[in-house]
């Protein structure tokens, strides 16, 4: 049979052991606070799909209007038809986010244009973008 000790009194234990054996405890309390603090606050970004869901390969233009100066999220970017992309984009006080996206076909020959803006955006939202009418000069 194996005798243990009792264990030890924690008022008689020396404070580096004690402080030791909760730093477990106080690591768990500081990612738990983080995590609630940053799903109530929301980090700043929203991450999106941009999507193709036309038949022809698309070059994207993709600007986030949340905040000034504007940025440009997506520059030139190729999305194959029935493809999309994940990006980021800034959230506002709400949450949500405001972009405007240009999109161009890759044919020369049958060349076709889309834009639009869009509001309201929430994260893991999709964007779909397209090319349906004439290209201005």
């Amino acid at each position: 049979m194996i005798r243990r000790s009792p264990p030890a009194d924690p008022a008689t234990r020396p404070m580096s052991e004690v402080v030791h054996s909760l730093l477990p405890l106080w690591t768990l309390i500081a990612l738990v606070s983080l995590a609630v603090r940053t799903s109530a606050l929301g980090d700043g970004t929203l991450t999106i799909h941009v999507a193709n869901d036309t038949i022809d390969n698309l070059v994207v233009t993709l600007d986030d209007r949340t905040l000034s100066p504007h940025q440009t999220v997506l520059s030139g970017q190729v999305i194959y038809s029935n493809a999309s992309v994940v990006t980021s984009i800034s959230a506002d006080a709400s949450g949500q986010g405001h972009v405007y996206w240009t999109a161009m076909t890759t044919d020369r020959h049958m060349r076709h244009c889309g834009h639009h803006d869009e509001h309201c955006i929430n994260d893991g939202d999709t964007i779909q973008v397209y090319a349906d009418g004439p290209c201005s000069h």
